[in-house]
């Protein structure tokens, strides 16, 4: 694998222990999958395991041990770099069901080591929507670890990036480079099936959850080959590709998808197939919709406990038909709602008076905190707006015993309201 003079002084540990160790995971990565030289990036979306994955116990321990080994001597990212959501906010960790002991020991690893990634110039976004914060352009090399913005800055910006994890996204932002395997190589970008709406199924009138049933369907039909997108709606605003790619960036862990009209790579079906033929063509049918949310509803009794809103973070649009939908109501005492967004959208929400409007009826609103990872500590039944959200609550398994109820904002809301779910099971 060719490297560049500033790539071997890196891996020579000219720069550092730290960066060596990025460098040679680097390189090992992309030994692995035949890469013939390093690409340089432009940004990164880091998911570091200490703030992100179970911060707490052993794990949290090993992550730290892990990633002070791999930032040894480093003091500066090299390239924009913003991060994933903590674990929890801890300001409301003991109303989602963690322990005093939990909570101080998120409080010693978590804490410090978010702190640590702001010293060394990370933005501190600590959202999974990282493409509100840095928009990046067609052909152009990021390294992201986090389902949906993969899919983003892959399908809507035309950018490249690979599906990776909390090491490698450390690695690649420290080094400012990337192996150039995947999708970073052109000839591996082009879709090979084709999913569009049947005769019976208007995407022009879908909800925000009928648009992560359609993905949860879409995702099935395609599995792990590259979908391309006819027939939807060409104002795809914000808040609907939010909804349409969060459930198959995280069902089908692929790094890439294309809509036709919209994605710059495909312009036209002929364009996003790279002149080759489709693998298959499915449409997706109203029981193709009805058994994503039959699948996404495990829970039987109408009873909800907990109402869990912001995976991925509530957008101002969202957030607007919380507030109308909670107006002049009050939060059941026997139910938890706690909305999660970005630091700038809660901002927003301060400045409008949409966070009095939550915090009046009952509710918590909280930024930062990784609605779908802390969630899942809560006991009793779970509804939410998000499919995505309700796999991580039932542990990805038809058979858990968690319960979880998913649909509409306005049905979460109301079930807040009045402690039982009324909406489409």
């Amino acid at each position: 694998m060719y490297l560049d003079q500033a790539e071997e002084r890196m891996l020579a540990g000219k720069e550092g222990r730290g960066i060596q160790k990025a460098m040679e995971i680097l390189k090992a990565k992309g030994e692995a999958e035949d890469a013939e030289r390093m690409v340089k990036i432009v940004y990164a979306h880091i998911m570091p395991p200490d703030t992100m994955f179970f911060p707490f116990g052993r794990q949290g321990k090993w992550a730290r041990e892990m990633t002070e080994e791999l930032t040894e001597g480093v003091t500066r990212v090299k390239v924009p770099t913003t991060m994933e959501p903590k674990f929890v906010d801890l300001d409301v960790a003991r109303d989602i069901g963690f322990s005093d002991d939990t909570i101080e020991e998120m409080r010693r690893i978590m804490l410090p080591a978010a702190e640590f990634y702001e010293s060394l110039g990370v933005i501190p976004s600590y959202s999974a929507t990282p493409f509100t914060v840095q928009q990046t352009k067609l052909g152009q090399h990021v390294s992201i670890a986090e389902s949906i913005a993969i899919l983003w800055f892959n399908t809507i910006f035309g950018s490249r990036c690979e599906r990776d994890d909390g090491i490698t996204s450390i690695a690649a932002a420290i080094t400012g480079v990337y192996p150039e395997i995947g999708v970073h190589r052109p000839e591996n970008r082009f879709g090979e099936i084709i999913i569009k709406p049947g005769s019976e199924v208007d995407p022009s009138q879908f909800t925000y959850a009928d648009w992560d049933a359609y993905s949860l369907a879409s995702s099935r039909k395609c599995k792990d080959r590259t979908p391309i997108f006819l027939g939807l709606p060409r104002d795809m605003t914000y808040t609907r590709l939010k909804h349409l790619l969060e459930v198959i960036a995280v069902e089908s862990g692929l790094a890439i998808m294309h809509i036709v009209g919209f994605t710059p790579e495909a312009p036209t079906l002929e364009a996003a197939l790279g002149g080759r033929k489709p693998l298959a063509e499915f449409e997706i049918t109203p029981t193709d919709i009805d058994e994503a949310y039959s699948i996404a509803n495990t829970a039987t009794d109408p009873s909800i406990d907990y109402v869990f809103l912001g995976c991925p973070h509530v957008s101002m649009v969202e957030m607007r038909m919380i507030v109308e939908t909670l107006a002049g109501n009050r939060v059941n005492p026997k139910v938890k709602l706690i909305v999660s967004t970005t630091r700038l959208f809660k901002d927003m929400a301060e400045d409008m008076g949409y966070a009095d409007i939550i915090r009046k009826a009952g509710g918590i609103l909280t930024q930062d905190m990784c609605i779908a990872f802390a969630g899942t500590q809560a006991s009793g039944t779970i509804a939410t707006d998000s499919i995505k959200a309700a796999f991580f609550y039932s542990g990805f398994s038809s058979e858990t015993t968690r319960r979880v109820r998913f649909g509409t904002i306005e049905d979460c809301i109301n079930a807040a309201i009045s402690g039982k779910w009324q909406g489409r099971s």
